[in-house]
């Protein structure tokens, strides 16, 4: 026991020294108030039955919730007329919603599980546990190991499903659809009186559900099945579900993440809507004024995001292009601050998309998609973008496909039929957020050179990207599940499972609990230069100066030329160490012979070949590994399947060179002599390159032949 006093009072001194003293404070309070019941009493628990609309609003007479209904703002539809599919193919949707209709709920857009007749809204339908639908939400435990991952409780109560039954029914004009959406709904509001259970326990799921009633309420408003008792009751869920927001609100801003900003949207899209409930108009300017604040901090001046994930970077973005739509149909100002934040950051997702669709598996992906309303792969970022950028400049970027559901409903027909306006992506540099890409015109490759000053998600610097006719050749591994059993709660996020170098067995970070990371790595970007044919970009990290190894990874990214890319991992230091390299590998065949590995890949060959000059390297070529955990990747949030790794290691006297060689097409051979690199590819084309000695104030490349520049 005494040993462990001074471990956690050198964790908590870490925690404020990278958190702050508002943050910790602001914590500790709230943990107070929950110990205490203090904020539990803030959140009455009545029954529906016990609360009578006409309470919650401020009309000056209550007829009906019909009657209520005409005093609401504009929707991106007409409330008595959702759009008409002209042109697109509703199957794959028809499908989606008729698994619906059987209580079958696909899961992170990816995998169907069914919940029975019920539906179970508080089955984990992987584990097999339940959770309590009577405890306040105050005394919920996120991480319950006797029920498990709480995301998979959380998710069918996201009301997804709401927007494919809603989609299904103005494709096809059959009430089967709008009627299951009100039997659905019943059932949560049987299941889940007010603020009792899992799905009140997070202010973030109430909001995604709430902008789904929302949603659902103006398309199915001229059913057969919408009648005015169901009207009422889901005025009443909207009503309470943005007091329970608006009330704890003042947490999702602490975690400084896009819980407050969906929140944040969640108040302010219900304040708009209805005028007529009171504290609609205190909702609308807190959503606002939110909403405006969390944009400056947490959307950085390159368009680049505060959380370090693409994934939780679209999910920022469709928060606020709902509210900018919003505003824009109801005459609403919102501050062109604001708007021009937003407009930077599509501009720099769209600089991090591929031909496919697709962006970088980069940084925390839990599977969110909080505006379903296209047939897209969750993978796919286009419908995002392509509203992102209607929005703004009232032009499409893609030629037409199911990307542009997500127009016909923000923003109507015509938008769909809008001319095309072809936009390159272009070698970027995003110098606040440490996002750096080279492109060519089949390959390109991102990097990130950053040093944290907010929270980090994932122990990744100098980790490498590389893409090549739409495939995703050096890929990140994901993150898998945020609560999971030990040792894949902490592996996905560590060193070991990004394309860069791991020293000692150790990641860059320390890691503290299931979301912190403690020592924030710091670098810098040594050169950047995009100019010739050859464009080269060198950084290091000091994530092993804290350690007490005080030894630097620097690394320099080369692209010679349209099928060559060249990696250079100078570990600069002193003494012997285990030096680990990983390459995370596209799902393709693969050959290993000597140090070469060869994909074979849809679109040809790719050849990954790593040279020292030490012949006591080890090569491993593996796939799946359980027994300790490598092999894997998972682009959707709880799956994980097997993919190749290529690890190379070797206890090193430093300072040490590594050099690989990526070759498209196909590579005889490389070699490393004397700091002089030669290459052969399949093609016979042959490249020399002269590097620089190893040094702490140098960089790496300094000469060339006239072959590679």
């Amino acid at each position: 026991m005494s040993k462990s006093v001074p471990f956690l009072l050198k964790n908590a001194l870490k925690t404020v020294l990278h958190m702050g003293i508002p943050f910790c404070a602001f914590r500790a309070c709230y943990e107070l108030e929950k110990k205490t019941g203090i904020l539990k009493s803030r959140f009455v628990t009545p029954s529906w039955d016990e609360i009578r609309l006409k309470q919650l609003i401020s009309l000056d007479s209550f007829k009906s919730a019909e009657q209520v209904l005409t005093h609401c703002n504009k929707f991106f539809f007409e409330i008595e007329k959702p759009p008409s599919f002209f042109g697109m193919d509703g199957r794959q949707l028809v499908i989606c919603a008729d698994k619906i209709l059987n209580n079958e709920f696909r899961y992170f857009f990816r995998n169907f599980y069914s919940l029975g007749d019920g539906p179970d809204w508080f089955l984990n339908p992987v584990t097999g546990a339940k959770g309590d639908g009577e405890k306040h939400w105050c005394d919920i435990r996120f991480f319950d190991t006797n029920v498990g991952d709480i995301k998979f409780i959380w998710e069918p109560s996201r009301f997804a499903w709401a927007y494919t039954l809603a989609r299904a029914y103005s494709h096809t004009g059959d009430e089967k659809y709008a009627e299951k959406f009100w039997k659905l709904f019943e059932s949560w509001m049987d299941a889940n009186q007010p603020n009792r259970g899992h799905n009140y326990a997070c202010g973030q799921e109430c909001a995604i559900r709430t902008m789904a009633m929302c949603f659902a309420l103006f398309a199915f408003n001229e059913s057969m099945h919408t009648t005015s008792d169901r009207r009422e009751l889901i005025l009443k869920a909207i009503y309470i579900h943005s007091d329970r927001i608006e009330k704890n609100i003042s947490f999702a801003i602490s975690t400084r993440t896009n819980h407050s900003i969906t929140e944040a949207a969640g108040i302010f899209t219900v304040g708009l809507l209805f005028p007529f409930l009171k504290n609609a108009k205190r909702w609308k300017e807190k959503g606002e004024k939110i909403l405006v604040k969390e944009a400056a901090r947490q959307i950085y001046s390159d368009g680049s995001y505060i959380q370090h994930s693409m994934n939780y970077h679209r999910l920022m973005l469709q928060d606020y292009i709902w509210v900018l739509r919003l505003a824009e149909l109801n005459n609403v100002e919102i501050s062109k601050f604001l708007r021009e934040k937003v407009k930077r950051a599509v501009d720099f997702i769209y600089q991090m998309q591929d031909e496919s669709g697709r962006v970088p598996n980069y940084g925390a992906n839990d599977g969110a998609l909080i505006c379903p309303l296209n047939n897209c792969d969750y993978l796919d970022y286009r419908p995002v973008i392509q509203a992102g950028y209607y929005l703004f400049d009232k032009i499409k970027i893609y030629p037409n496909g199911p990307w542009d559901e997500d127009l016909l409903w923000f923003f109507g027909n015509n938008a769909v039929k809008s001319p095309v306006e072809n936009r390159s992506r272009q070698n970027s540099a995003f110098d606040e957020g440490g996002y750096y890409t080279l492109r060519n015109s089949q390959s390109w490759a991102m990097t990130r050179c950053h040093s944290f000053r907010d929270r980090p998600g994932q122990a990744d610097m100098l980790h490498l990207d590389l893409w090549w006719k739409g495939i995703n050749i050096l890929r990140d591994s994901g993150s898998f599940m945020y609560y999971c059993d030990e040792p894949w709660q902490n592996y996905f996020s560590s060193t070991a499972v990004h394309n860069t170098i791991s020293i000692d067995g150790r990641s860059q970070m320390q890691k503290y609990g299931k979301f912190m990371w403690f020592d924030w790595i710091k670098s810098d970007l040594l050169r950047y230069d995009i100019k010739s044919n050859t464009k080269i970009l060198a950084g290091q990290h000091y994530g092993y100066t804290k350690s007490g190894k005080n030894i630097i990874h620097r690394r320099n990214i080369l692209s010679a030329d349209e099928n060559l890319w060249i990696i250079i991992d100078d570990v600069i230091g002193k003494g012997r160490h285990l030096i680990d390299l990983y390459w995370h590998l596209c799902d393709a065949p693969c050959e290993f012979d000597k140090n070469i590995c060869t994909l074979n890949t849809e679109r040809g060959l790719a050849s990954i070949c790593v040279i020292t000059s030490n012949d006591s390297v080890q090569y491993q070529l593996f796939k799946g590994n359980e027994q300790k955990p490598a092999g894997w990747q998972s682009l959707y949030y709880g799956e994980r399947i097997p993919a190749p790794t290529l690890l190379s290691s070797a206890n090193f006297e430093l300072p040490k060179r590594i050099v690989t060689v990526i070759a498209f097409g196909g590579l005889q051979k490389a070699d490393l002599t004397d700091n002089r690199l030669s290459i052969v590819l399949s093609s016979s084309k042959e490249y020399k390159l002269q590097l620089g000695e190893i040094s702490t104030t140098d960089v790496v490349v300094r000469t060339t032949t006239e072959k590679l520049l």
